[in-house]
């Protein structure tokens, strides 16, 4: 009984049932330079479970670290909401710092120019979703100060992955001259009107808010004139915030105006809003419910399991698998291998070199993943 007893408590710290929140810098090499990310897993993170993807894009000067833990509060929703969250790092720039190629500047100074920073954050956000149980469709981008300016960037140009994007203090830098983006998606802008980084009415590296508002209206064919309601001001913070919600859009379209604050992030503990909450309650409607969409744990089969020298994973009952993502992650949810394109979904996998330990199948459709567990012993 005593033997069975150790063997159960060492069982739990090999194959832990829940996990604890954790920060992890990763590094990818991209055009010949080695890129950094960093990312937060939330609290009781469980790769058999599906996840959305925040991807945070930091300010000019500043860096992934700081940027990451200026956002606790988005730490927090992500810890009760099923988030992660991926803040990427922009090339260090002599004289002005870590910054993004944005199309932003002034007086011939554009931060990062020669880099393709779009394609930086875009492959960044495709790793996540390779290697982390992240619904496709829930995936959204935010940005300040100069990571606006970029996350405005991609909405025009490239902004296929993401469900909804936010702008904290950048708008649309001046070297963007064309906003015409062949897929609209939902765009949610903050600005204070004492901003003298990125002014309201007037700023010399793109657009003022109006314009930018103009680009939107447009593109999402909104009404002109927004509904337009004053945030209850219940904090001595001596800013008044007034939200401009656009009507009849086929992409909604919500603008915060925060009247006399500076170049700031607004928290709920100091203040009457939090951008992070804001931003998540924006994000939301987007979503797509977790629930399994077309796609049944009961339509895929592993044998045998426990497995030794090889395994083989039967899918031939669901639909379009051509057009699914299959993958085999380690228990933490490591990406251990991207099984090929497979129109017949019978795969015969070798295990032999695998650690002993628990793995998962992971299944990944337009809306939807299904996770299944299987072991390896040698």
């Amino acid at each position: 009984m005593k033997t069975f007893s150790l063997l159960l408590l060492l069982s739990s710290f090999i194959f832990p049932q829940k996990m604890f929140a954790a920060w992890e810098n990763r590094t990818m090499r991209m055009d010949n330079a080695n890129r950094q990310y960093r990312i937060y897993t939330p609290l009781n993170y469980n790769p058999a479970k599906n996840y959305s993807l925040v991807v945070g894009i930091h300010g000019l000067g500043d860096n992934m670290t700081n940027f990451g833990n200026a956002f606790w509060e988005f730490q927090r929703i992500a810890d009760s909401s099923d988030i992660i969250l991926v803040f990427p790092q922009g090339v260090d720039n002599a004289i002005i710092g870590t910054g993004w190629n944005a199309g932003a500047g002034f007086l011939g100074i554009f931060p990062s120019e020669n880099v393709n920073d779009v394609a930086f954050i875009n492959a960044v956000t495709d790793s996540m979703q390779a290697n982390f149980p992240i619904i496709k469709s829930q995936t959204y981008l935010f940005g300040f100060s100069n990571g606006g300016f970029m996350v405005q960037r991609i909405a025009c140009e490239a902004n296929e992955r993401y469900a909804a994007i936010a702008s904290i203090a950048g708008t649309i830098g001046v070297k963007i001259t064309t906003c015409k983006p062949e897929r609209t998606l939902p765009i949610l802008h903050f600005h204070g009107t004492a901003d003298v980084n990125v002014g309201y009415g007037v700023t010399l590296f793109g657009m003022n808010v109006e314009n930018l508002l103009k680009v939107w209206i447009e593109n999402n064919g909104c009404d002109k004139e927004p509904l337009k309601e004053n945030i209850p001001d219940t904090k001595s913070d001596g800013y008044q915030i007034r939200k401009y919600t656009y009507l009849n859009c086929n992409e909604r379209l919500v603008h915060f105006k925060v009247n006399n604050a500076d170049h700031i992030l607004l928290t709920k503990d100091k203040n009457d809003i939090s951008y992070s909450e804001e931003m998540w309650n924006f994000f939301q409607p987007k979503r797509v419910p977790t629930a399994v969409k077309n796609l049944s744990a009961a339509e895929i089969t592993i044998y045998p399991n426990p497995a030794k020298d090889d395994i083989r994973f039967d899918l031939q009952t669901v639909k379009n698998i051509e057009n699914m993502d299959v993958n085999i992650l380690d228990y933490s949810g490591r990406l251990v291998s991207k099984l090929p394109a497979n129109n017949i979904g019978l795969y015969h996998y070798n295990t032999s070199n695998l650690p002993n330990g628990i793995y998962l199948l992971q299944v990944i459709g337009k809306s939807s993943a299904v996770v299944k567990k299987f072991q390896v012993i040698q």
